[in-house]
């Protein structure tokens, strides 16, 4: 029911006027479904379309036409191309460090290769050393080279492989020459019958170029092939490019989340209904896009950062659906609902890769990636929820820290979402290992990713030990706490020595910081030190891969920008927190005490 609403929603918009208000003349159907070999897998060359569209321009639907139109256009008549503002550059500062036209924010093929500094940079690039990380403008340079090699590919008419190996069922197959000369022998060519797509395409003669394509699909089908793609997982994927299943997944949870939020304040049954409906929804949209992803790729998806974010948004579904079966708490919905509608408008807006893309063999060569996968990013999923509780519990004991009944169901919840994410935490790392014996032969090897990962873990583990009331701590206790916070100090210490502080600073930061965790206790403090522990997830997750650029973990190295937002993100959520602390300590200071529960929730409440 929901996938036959979504196709007929896709549907209309996919026929929808473009930008001048006319419908398209020419009907891709058929070009967009004949299969095509490209970055080492096979798909229809819609999803090609999409994939060299969207890498050149920044947009799928570039100037509101089919992806599709646009690279018949630029492989059929690459003259003209070649002098179409393509290529978007819209950095004001990297325009005028490449010495480009401060007014344009587009630029042509012609136009950038022919530009002699950008052209230099790019020289220098091929010659740098190995294992030497590019500066901010070095690497926006690369990837203003790299859409150029991309759009050579097209003009060139390599881009389009749609003729198959004949006997190496891995074997690279061959874009379609253009006929030398007019070729009207029996049985006709592929190049000749390429001909006649390209003229009737150029010419905007509707009826002679679905006529050539059709012929084209009949002849490519007679060809001799040591391996064809499943006809049916073409289409599927063609379907999958037309649903835009995650971005209907995120508007149905947000819309989810809003109305969650309404029914906090009514006594009605009705919101909360919605609300849960609206959650079960977006959540089975989003399992059926993720499913279609796996099947089109063959494997789990959840091998770069998009897809595990993905996965992010899945996990806090999937738990707090849980949640609600176990707990019949009213704010899992709300929780879930919202992490898992920011997880996927970040996968949506952020520039990040969403195509399909083959892994390495040897990640494919074990089990263990489906099962630590699954298992570390449900557990993320899961401290995501934790740390949303967290800062909810920041504002309830700021502003309402007389409703004590709101205060403890939200630290329940808290320590709930703790204690599971902290367990699956610890499953996930121990899966990690497994699959690393299994793809590297070892376990453990002190790699960047490995030890945040650790680290983070301790975080968690400190916060649940610190929350046992004192009296029940026996003397071991103390001693296992001390080694556990001297690991946490050296872990982070020595990380931290790997990029750019001093040992000395890390030392002094990670001292007070491991100081906070042991001694400071309370609801107020649980909470901050779980959102501390969760930037430490947050390093583990993204700034080993985007930021430290070394590892056999990191596969996305970055160039400053990521580590400019997460600063300005950490910056953000501190200052809230320290006005939240200022308020908090002034209430306390007005009513002559802190906020203080029966004794016999303090197991809960302490720390």
């Amino acid at each position: 029911m929901i996938l036959t609403w979504l196709q007929l929603v896709s549907a209309c918009l996919w026929l929808l006027p473009s930008e001048d208000g006319a419908a398209p003349a020419l009907d891709l159907t058929v070009m967009a479904q004949l299969p095509v070999q490209h970055d080492g897998r096979w798909m229809p060359l819609d999803t090609l379309a999409r994939d060299v569209v969207e890498s050149t321009t920044g947009t799928m639907h570039y100037e509101g036409r089919d992806p599709v139109y646009h690279l018949l256009a630029w492989t059929f008549d690459p003259q003209t191309a070649m002098k179409a503002p393509l290529i978007p550059i819209k950095n004001a500062e990297l325009r005028r460090e490449l010495q480009l036209s401060d007014s344009a924010t587009w630029f042509s093929y012609d136009e950038l290769m022919k530009h002699k500094p950008l052209q230099d940079i790019i020289a220098g690039l091929s010659n740098m050393e190995e294992g030497h990380k590019p500066d901010p403008l070095e690497s926006k340079a690369g990837d203003i080279s790299e859409k150029l090699e991309l759009l050579r590919s097209v003009f060139r008419g390599e881009m389009i492989r749609l003729i198959p190996d004949p006997k190496n069922a891995g074997g690279a197959w061959r874009a379609i020459r253009p006929p030398q000369a007019q070729a009207s022998e029996t049985p006709r060519t592929p190049s000749a019958v390429w001909g006649d797509v390209k003229a009737s395409f150029l010419a905007a003669e509707p009826a002679r170029f679905r006529a050539a394509c059709d012929e084209l699909a009949a002849l490519l089908r007679s060809m001799p092939a040591a391996y064809r793609p499943d006809p049916a997982l073409l289409a599927r994927e063609i379907q999958y490019n037309k649903l835009h299943a995650f971005r209907y997944a995120w508007i149905i949870m947000l819309a989810a989340a809003l109305v969650s939020a309404l029914s906090l304040r009514m006594q009605s049954r009705w919101p909360r209904a919605v609300a849960l409906i609206a959650l079960l929804a977006g959540f089975g949209v989003l399992t059926l896009g993720m499913a279609m992803r796996w099947q089109i790729a063959g494997r789990i998806p959840a091998s770069n950062m998009f897809e595990s974010l993905l996965f992010l948004g899945w996990g806090t579904g999937a738990f707090a659906i849980l949640s609600m079966l176990v707990m019949r708490d009213r704010l899992a919905p709300l929780t879930a609902s919202a992490m898992g509608a920011v997880a996927l408008v970040l996968a949506d807006v952020l520039p990040l890769d969403s195509f399909v893309r083959p892994i390495a063999p040897v990640l494919l060569d074990t089990v263990w990636m489906s099962i630590h996968v699954p298992i570390i990013m449900l557990s993320y999923s899961v401290l995501a929820l934790a740390v949303l509780i967290a800062h909810a519990q920041l504002i309830a004991l700021a502003f309402s820290p007389s409703n004590t009944e709101l205060v403890r169901k939200i630290d329940t919840l808290h320590y709930w979402y703790v204690h599971v994410g902290s367990i699956l935490l610890t499953a996930g790392i121990i899966t990690g290992s497994m699959w690393a014996a299994s793809s590297w032969g070892r376990y453990w090897g002190w790699d960047p990713k490995e030890v945040w990962s650790l680290v983070a873990l301790l975080g968690y583990l400190t916060i649940l030990h610190i929350r046992i009331p004192h009296d029940r701590i026996p003397a071991w206790g103390y001693a296992v706490g001390a080694l556990v916070m001297i690991a946490l100090a050296f872990g982070i210490a020595m990380t931290f020595a790997s990029i750019t502080l001093t040992l000395i600073g890390a030392l002094a930061a990670t001292v007070l910081a491991v100081a906070y965790f042991i001694v400071a206790s309370g609801c107020f403090a649980t909470a901050v030190k779980s959102i501390a522990a969760f930037w430490l997830i947050l390093m583990t997750y993204v700034g080993v891969n985007y930021i430290l650029g070394t590892g056999l973990h990191s596969y996305g190295f970055g160039t400053g920008a990521m580590a400019r937002l997460m600063l300005m993100a950490g910056t953000a959520d501190l200052l809230l927190i320290a006005v939240l602390w200022v308020v908090h300590f002034w209430n306390i200071r007005r009513r002559g005490s802190g906020m203080t529960l029966p004794r016999s929730d303090a197991a809960h409440a302490v720390a």
